[in-house]
């Protein structure tokens, strides 16, 4: 049987599809789409207001059409943008159209993002060498350990939790949690053999924390360790998810129910809104004071600063690179340099060591924290006690060995 692939000259006829359709078809996650959306718009509808014409849909068409006759011309008014926008990075900051130049680069990308799911491209290098010099980023800072109990203190219930001891652990941008099912979540066991993913009949076998999968089925997708905190906090609210939906979760379900118990995906707006209503109920968000455009800590990427400041801190007692691109690795960057993704391949029970050394100081309760480092002194001890007995036993060994020579050695001169 021939199973060669035929292919034949109607596969080369171009399917005639809207430019803005193609661009939505290229973005997964749904918050991304929703922001590119936005950001699209701003280009076409309001700073090419007099250049095209018609709804959003058709200027799309029209820019796309420009930039297939004319090349050169489109890259200028892209061009054209970015100087205007360039403008607003230079206003003081008290000012309402200031523009930190940080941000300007995410302005730019639903543009090129439509162009290339429509096979048409501008002269990117001219653009991006005209952006200009990030040197005025906001000093913000991370959350303390006290601000997060706060937070736990004035949670609306388990998933809020659940939410808030996990990216207080493993860092993960609030992205991550777009459309995550329960698969997604596992637990790592200790076994006298090592770490697993697998659970055995081991009776010696304990969970130490758990894995989690961070924008699967994307490209982005890499796995991520989060504290035995909050598994146990993930099993209780497993409790109740089961007790609302009248049935145990299938791996396919989401894990965050929405407020009206729902299988409706859950999504990044959903936590952004979630945490910003706790951070005002907590007293941890006053309004901003005049002039200020910012507050000091981050909605969301203030629990990822938090844990990243924990396991830097841990990799530097480590002092290895290993510790450090591990840490990386964890926090789903490819490494210190670009190779460290091809060249340091690590399976995530490989990780789990460097985790657990950081790991109680990433918890939050004062309780866990302790209870984990007693645990972790009764287990040196232990392992001392052990080492120490095994050398007892290697010398009383030995010992007889010497006396089992010296006879031999006596009877052969006798």
């Amino acid at each position: 049987m021939n199973n060669a692939i035929r292919l034949t000259k109607n596969d080369m006829k171009i399917k005639q599809e809207n430019a803005l359709d193609l661009f939505f078809s290229g973005i997964k996650a749904s918050e991304t789409k929703r922001k590119w959306n936005a950001l699209l718009k701003r280009f076409l509808i309001d700073a090419c207001h007099e250049i095209f014409t018609g709804d959003f849909k058709q200027r799309a068409q029209e820019f796309v059409d420009l930039v297939k006759k004319n090349q050169d011309q489109a890259t200028q008014l892209v061009m054209s943008y970015v100087y205007e926008l360039k403008k607003r990075t230079q206003l003081d900051k008290t000012e309402m159209n200031y523009l930190n130049p940080a941000t300007l680069p995410s302005y730019i990308k639903p543009i090129k993002k439509l162009l290339d799911m429509n096979g048409c491209g501008l002269g990117w290098k001219r653009i991006y060498s005209i952006y200009p010099e990030r040197n005025n980023t906001h000093d913000g800072r991370g959350y303390t350990r006290e601000e997060i109990q706060l937070l736990l203190e004035y949670s609306d219930g388990l998933s809020t939790d659940f939410l808030i001891l996990t990216m207080s652990s493993n860092a993960m941008r609030v992205g991550g949690w777009e459309n995550i099912t329960w698969k997604q979540v596992f637990p790592i066991y200790e076994t006298p053999n090592g770490y697993s993913t697998q659970e055995t009949e081991s009776e010696n076998k304990v969970i130490v924390c758990a894995g989690m999968i961070i924008y699967a089925g994307t490209v982005e997708q890499y796995i991520s360790l989060i504290s035995i905190e909050a598994w146990e906090k993930l099993q209780l609210y497993k409790q109740e998810w089961t007790s609302k939906m009248k049935r145990v979760p299938n791996d396919s379900d989401p894990l965050i129910l929405s407020r009206i118990n729902t299988l409706e995906p859950f999504t990044t707006v959903a936590v952004q809104r979630r945490m910003e209503k706790l951070l005002r109920k907590s007293g941890l968000r006053p309004p901003l004071t005049e002039g200020k455009r910012r507050h000091d800590v981050p909605t969301c990427h203030g629990f990822r600063r938090y844990a990243n400041t924990v396991m830097m801190k841990t990799a530097k007692k480590q002092l290895t690179l290993s510790s450090l691109v591990i840490k990386e690795r964890l926090l789903g960057h490819g490494g210190l340099v670009k190779t460290d993704k091809n060249y340091f391949w690590t399976d995530i029970t490989d990780l789990v060591p460097e985790y657990l050394q950081a790991m109680p100081e990433l918890m939050i309760s004062n309780e866990y924290r302790l209870k984990i480092k007693l645990e972790d002194q009764t287990s040196r001890a232990n392992k001392l006690e052990q080492a120490n007995k095994d050398k007892d036993s290697a010398l009383e060994k030995m010992k007889e060995l010497e006396a089992k020579i010296d006879r031999m050695s006596r009877y052969r001169r006798v």
